[in-house]
């Protein structure tokens, strides 16, 4: 599988982009999927073929020395901004560590159609923060950030 696909928590078979949802890859979900619907939780969570679960998710490998395999909760952004760079805060915990679930934030960006922005870091000014979290809080029901 390329760097981000979706994969069934329960039965583990994995499904490239179009096959699971039918988009070319997880810069165009980005783009033609959540952008369009404002964030839509409900779209990071899809019917399993194999198990009928609603169990499927974005899933990714994390760029360090061992790679790490992490999986998608929530994925909140602002923008585009300047019509092209959209800064985002998932919200994953890593697949199979033996911890239990443990929630991490993945800070990242997409310029464009573009993966290379998802394995580098955003930056954000405190401004935007506060957006991105109350984003967060409106698109997760959350009462304030954790």
């Amino acid at each position: 599988m390329p760097g981000y696909w979706w994969q069934c928590e329960n039965c583990r078979p994995d499904s490239s982009f179009l096959e699971a949802c039918g988009s070319k890859s997880i810069a165009h979900f980005i783009w033609d999927v959540l952008l369009p619907s404002s964030w839509d939780q409900s779209k990071l969570l899809l019917h399993c073929k194999n198990c009928g679960q609603q169990s499927i998710r974005i899933t990714y490998e994390f760029p360090r020395k061992e790679k790490e395999v992490f999986r998608v909760i929530h994925i909140v952004g602002i923008g585009p901004l300047f019509d092209e760079y959209i800064p985002m805060m998932w919200e994953t915990y890593q697949v199979g560590n033996g911890k239990g679930e443990v929630t991490l934030f993945d800070f990242k960006y997409i310029g464009k159609r573009s993966v290379w922005g998802l394995n580098k870091p955003a930056v954000f000014s405190r401004d935007d923060l506060k957006r991105l979290f109350a984003l967060f809080c409106e698109k997760t029901g959350s009462l304030e950030f954790p």
